[in-house]
């Protein structure tokens, strides 16, 4: 079998970046180290089982396909309203950061390794690009603060496209020796307003395109998408060099924000398109280069990461977070996170390839240590954000967020009396139900809250409590599995049936679950109750003589057609559960069903 040829080589990368990636999973870090590793380990410098050589004709194209999807698919799930809270200070992140990279990044690189200053200032303006793909992993790996999450991720996406155009011009800087300093300006702003503008009228196209009767079939309606995607990439890039990445990331971003009925399905299949080109260009560039050159410049990519790292990053966030409102630990955290990604590496490879056809030599010493610095990057940051995390306090544990899953009717009413206190947001399979809860201002996600994605969309990372109470509680129990392990959600509510308490005690205890109501929860019986309107409220103000006081809900009879919903306590509200303990003076605010009552009937009273 001929393992040489172009198919060959793309097939065996890509299964390369599967393996890495499982490999990854498994042991809990960030899969880009076990790319590169992977890449660096098989590729001619090490085993040569990859032959990268066969696609290197194509391999430039493959790189602007792919940056141009990963850029779509990062503007696709951007949060708009987090970035515009914090403007200010993420546009001084990424309008300052390739400034400060180029200006002391390039003079310590022009200092350590023998390059021309053009080369240099190009390698600082390439080094100042951040990384989505590294800072994601890292993000989700750990409960962070919600501020700091958006401005870390808001950051690392824009500064990806306002990196890029500044390294492009950069690059002209250096294929152009002696250029005018107006003309460079001249030629940023130009390649900024294309990008933006090419990029919001392709958006608006797409957006009119898709809502239009010409496709309505849903995989049509997907390659489209993709199609039209690269077709914006192409028409900025023709226009202005390097404007195609803005072009896609504001076409993402313009897409986010349109109402479309499926854009969960084209949010799936972009996102599972860009891990797959984001994992095959890391081994493929990886596998491309040259270990020697790596080695015999390895201290001075040290020094180099040591410098941006210590001096350069600190720098540059104390300066952009000046009346920010961030407490120092905040300010501090952002300024020990700035890992580089693939973005990066595969811009220093296409730019290698761009300099040496046209006669530039020793341009590989950039790409050498640019991957020293990305290794490095991910090492360090990936292994000192939890502790960095749990030393500063910057858990986000006091955000007063709510998810209620699969309450349908219930739920609502839920979500409507802790609105007062709380922002509640929700996930539900019935379109009608989700229709409605947006209708009356809520944040909700019509899914299935089993698959991640769901919970991305309704930003489940950013919530310190969840109510589940779908009618299975099987069903229950696995999503509360899944908050409690992919987006470190604590504070879990779920609702049982009867035995269900004694069927599932190992996993209850394990997740430290509370069980919703205190009683039995049978979701279709009370569903339909409150969708035929035949629920009431009530208080029940526990007085100082009560039998109730210093008694859990679970040790407390509740009567047929009440539903304990919620205790106020000195004006704060708490979740009824089995373990909630009664005092004097709180107020139970109860779900009636009238008829099912008798007149002067106790409606909660000790177990006997």
């Amino acid at each position: 079998m001929d393992l040489t040829n172009q198919t060959a080589v793309f097939t065996i990368g890509v299964m390369i970046a599967i393996s890495a990636q499982v490999l990854s999973a498994r042991m809990r870090m960030p899969p880009i180290f076990l790319w590169l590793l992977a890449g660096m380990i098989l590729g001619p410098f090490g085993f040569h089982l990859l032959h990268i050589e066969s696609i290197a004709p194509a391999l430039h194209t493959l790189i602007e396909l792919g940056l141009a999807i990963i850029m779509f698919e990062g503007g696709l799930n951007l949060n708009i309203k987090a970035i515009t809270k914090h403007r200010r200070m993420i546009s001084c992140l990424v309008f300052l950061g390739p400034l400060f990279g180029i200006i002391l990044g390039g003079t310590l690189v022009h200092l350590l390794v023998d390059i021309t200053w053009p080369l240099a200032f190009l390698f600082g303006a390439l080094v100042s690009i951040g990384g989505p793909t590294v800072v994601q992993p890292i993000v989700k790996q750990i409960r962070l603060d919600r501020d700091l999450r958006h401005i870390l991720i808001g950051e690392s996406m824009l500064v990806e496209a306002m990196g890029a155009i500044v390294a492009i011009v950069m690059l002209q800087f250096v294929l152009h020796p002696n250029p005018n300093l107006s003309m460079l300006l001249s030629d940023t702003a130009y390649t900024f307003t294309v990008g933006a503008i090419v990029g919001l009228v392709g958006g608006w196209i797409l957006i009119r395109a898709l809502g239009s009767s010409w496709f309505l079939d849903g995989e049509l309606r997907t390659i489209t998408s993709l199609g039209f995607v690269w077709f914006i990439f192409i028409i900025a890039d023709g226009i202005s060099p390097q404007a195609g990445l803005l072009a896609v990331l504001v076409t993402g971003m313009m897409m986010q924000k349109a109402d479309l009925p499926d854009i969960l399905r084209l949010k799936h299949f972009k996102a599972s398109l860009a891990t797959l080109l984001i994992s095959v260009l890391f081994v493929l560039l990886a596998a491309n280069l040259n270990l020697n050159i790596l080695i015999d410049y390895l201290w001075q990519g040290v020094v180099l990461f040591i410098f941006l790292a210590v001096v350069v990053r600190p720098l540059l966030v104390w300066i952009s977070t000046i009346g920010s409102g961030l407490s120092v630990n905040q300010r501090w955290f952002l300024a020990c996170m700035a890992p580089r990604g693939v973005v990066v590496a595969a811009l220093a490879s296409l730019f290698v390839i761009i300099l040496l056809d046209a006669g530039h030599e020793n341009t590989e010493v950039i790409q050498a240590l640019l991957y020293i610095i990305i290794i490095l990057s991910v090492l360090v940051y990936g292994i000192i954000a939890g502790w960095l995390n749990r030393y500063l306090h910057v858990d986000g544990g006091d955000d007063h967020s709510m998810l209620i899953v699969g309450g349908g009717q219930i739920g609502a009413e839920l979500g409507r009396v802790f609105q007062q206190e709380h922002e509640v947001r929700f996930v539900d399979l019935n379109a009608e139900m989700v229709k409605s809860l947006k209708e009356a201002g809520h944040t909700a996600v019509c899914g299935n809250a089993l698959d991640p994605f769901s919970m991305e969309l309704i930003h489940a990372e950013e919530v310190t409590t969840a109510l589940i109470m779908t009618g299975s509680a099987d069903h229950n129990l696995l999503i509360a599995r899944m908050i409690y392990d992919e987006f470190h959600v604590r504070n879990l509510y779920v609702t049982l049936q009867d035995g269900d308490s004694q069927k599932h005690e190992r996993m209850i205890r394990q997740l430290n679950l509370k069980r919703l109501f205190a009683k039995p929860y049978h979701f279709t019986y009370w569903n339909d109750q409150a969708f035929r309107k035949r629920l009431v409220y009530d208080l029940l103000h526990i007085e100082a003589n009560s039998n109730l006081i210093n008694k859990r809900l679970e040790d407390i009879t509740i009567s047929h057609g009440v539903q304990v919903l919620m205790v106020m306590r000195q004006h704060k509200m708490f979740i009824s559960h089995n373990d909630l303990t009664l005092e004097e003076d709180d107020e139970i605010w109860l779900l009636l069903r009238p008829e099912r009552l008798e007149k002067g009937q106790i409606l909660l009273q000790p177990k006997a």
